[in-house]
């Protein structure tokens, strides 16, 4: 089932949660909303399932008018970031409790909700835990037994809130493979909300990048990541050294261009390059420290007052051998150039590089 999100608005109070949200998204898709605590996800995301109502605009499911139905009555699965199972219930008690509580005329026999949530368990790997309850269980085990809770009443659309925000970060990786093989299973529509970029990068089809309650760019991961539309996309995914030019004379030379006074150029810790001797373009630095983590080794430079980072890879470090206190040059490989207007974005974490 495809969702068209029509001028979606919501405020609480003063604060505007969206603010004229446009977004469609075709049968069949997995997408993910990103972004910082407060810009909107999860009221998005609420609004959809019906939990939540929009000051204004409209939600369809598959062309069908559906902003004024009850959540019971648009055939949604929700799954919660703290599972929300019930503790007095049985793993499979669980799982069935969705199709138990059906209208008469609509419920299944009990040899059927059997059968069912016999095949869901299965489908989640833990058919082996059906008569255990929640206390008894990890929180990965939890988090796929909500998932199959979700199923079980043969949602149309897929909803997930933080799903796996409250796991540690190797079950987290896990489940998110997981999630993307069971997505491909079963080809529903479905929607996840996270802060992880990493996790969105690697699950979705698509991402949807929000904002203080708008949307800064739509594309697929490597869209998002390689081609941001905005100083905050370019900040948000990923790590990223930000420089702005001082300029003489209107313009400053930027690697094989110019930037307008007032740009800003973002520059990705692996696209970087360092060498020992004076470079044609490049800027000097000092090095500050080497840190090697597993197959990548981050350096952290110093120019004038200012820490650049960059990543190399171990080869490029034995090739190098860095360290604290020797004087290097570098010179960004490629960067993205934002004009004044677009500057006035958030800030980075730390201040910016000047040249």
């Amino acid at each position: 089932m495809s969702i068209e999100i029509r001028n979606i608005s919501k405020r609480f109070g003063n604060f505007v949660a969206l603010d004229g949200i446009n977004l469609d998204i075709p049968t069949g898709e997995l997408v993910a909303l990103l972004g910082p605590s407060g810009c909107g996800k999860t009221t998005l995301l609420r609004i959809i399932a019906g939990m939540e109502s929009a000051d204004g605009g409209e939600v369809l499911f598959s062309g069908a008018e559906a902003t004024h139905l009850h959540a019971r009555e648009r055939n949604v699965g929700f799954v919660f970031q703290h599972y929300a199972l019930f503790r007095h219930m049985t793993v499979f008690e669980n799982v069935a409790f969705g199709l138990r509580v059906k209208p008469r005329r609509e419920r299944l026999g009990e040899a059927e909700i059997r059968r069912r949530v016999m095949e869901l368990l299965g489908l989640v790997q833990l058919d082996w835990l059906a008569d255990r309850y929640p206390s008894q269980l990890s929180g990965g085990q939890r988090q796929r037994i909500a998932l199959a809770r979700a199923l079980a009443v043969e949602p149309k659309v897929l909803l997930l809130d933080e799903p796996f925000g409250a796991l540690d970060t190797k079950v987290r990786k896990e489940l998110r493979r997981w999630l993307r093989r069971l997505h491909d299973e079963m080809h529903i529509s479905s929607v996840f909300v996270t802060h992880d970029q990493e996790e969105a990068l690697e699950v979705a089809d698509r991402v949807v990048v929000m904002n203080h309650g708008r949307i800064e760019q739509i594309g697929s991961p490597d869209e998002v990541y390689s081609n941001p539309a905005s100083p905050f996309v370019y900040q948000f995914l990923g790590n990223v050294n930000v420089f702005h030019s001082r300029l003489h004379g209107g313009f400053a030379e930027v690697e094989r261009g110019s930037c307008e006074a007032g740009a800003t150029a973002f520059v990705r810790p692996h696209d970087i390059d360092i060498v020992r001797q004076e470079l044609e373009g490049g800027m000097p630095a000092t090095v500050q420290h080497v840190h090697p983590i597993g197959p990548v080794v981050r350096v952290e430079l110093q120019h004038d007052s200012e820490i650049i980072e960059v990543e190399l890879s171990r080869e490029r470090q034995e090739m190098l051998r860095l360290e604290a206190g020797q004087a290097v040059w570098f010179r960004p490989r490629q960067m993205k150039v934002f004009g004044q207007e677009a500057s006035l974005a958030p800030p980075p974490a730390r201040q910016p590089f000047l040249f």
